[in-house]
């Protein structure tokens, strides 16, 4: 593969002009003040309220799970519970969402493509995944924990030792 294609060039944009005939087809430059880099329409009012909106996200989302975590932590007895256990672990994978996947898509919504370059890119793809397979599979162990809980409650409750 030609590692060219990517590269950009100073040779203008041509605008067709609608002829079908070979002979008569004329092309037009477009002027360089109307080539899209893909910033033309990215700040509307609409993408601003956008990336305001995730920002207030983003804060609350690193406080809420700050205070948890710290709360959590501090308290001796409350880390001695299972279900505690797997409360400090969301908040961690919510942070990890929040750190990870928030602001890359906040990057790709202001700049309408991504600007940190390959190796950036590649890894915050893989942190996303991670992030969203780590909630994901820990929300799984938790609803499972609680059914195992619910159902040798009652199961004991007709069990005759």
């Amino acid at each position: 593969m030609d590692r060219n294609v990517y590269q950009s060039t100073d040779e203008p944009f041509y605008l067709d002009t609608g002829d079908n005939d070979d002979e008569n087809k004329t092309t037009t430059p477009l002027p360089p003040e109307s080539w899209d880099d893909g910033l033309s329409n990215a700040w509307t009012p609409e993408m601003i309220f956008r990336l305001s909106a995730i920002s207030v996200l983003m804060l609350l989302t690193l406080l809420g799970n700050a205070v948890v975590i710290i709360t959590i932590i501090s308290c001796a007895e409350l880390r001695k519970k299972r279900v505690n256990v797997f409360i400090l672990n969301l908040a961690l994978g919510d942070l990890m969402v929040c750190c990870v996947s928030m602001p890359a898509y906040k990057l790709i919504m202001a700049f309408s493509q991504w600007r940190l370059g390959t190796v950036v890119c590649k890894f915050a793809g893989y942190g996303v995944v991670v992030a969203v397979a780590f909630t994901t599979l820990l929300l799984t162990a938790m609803s499972i924990d609680r059914y195992q809980v619910r159902f040798y409650d009652v199961y004991s409750l007709f069990v005759v030792y």
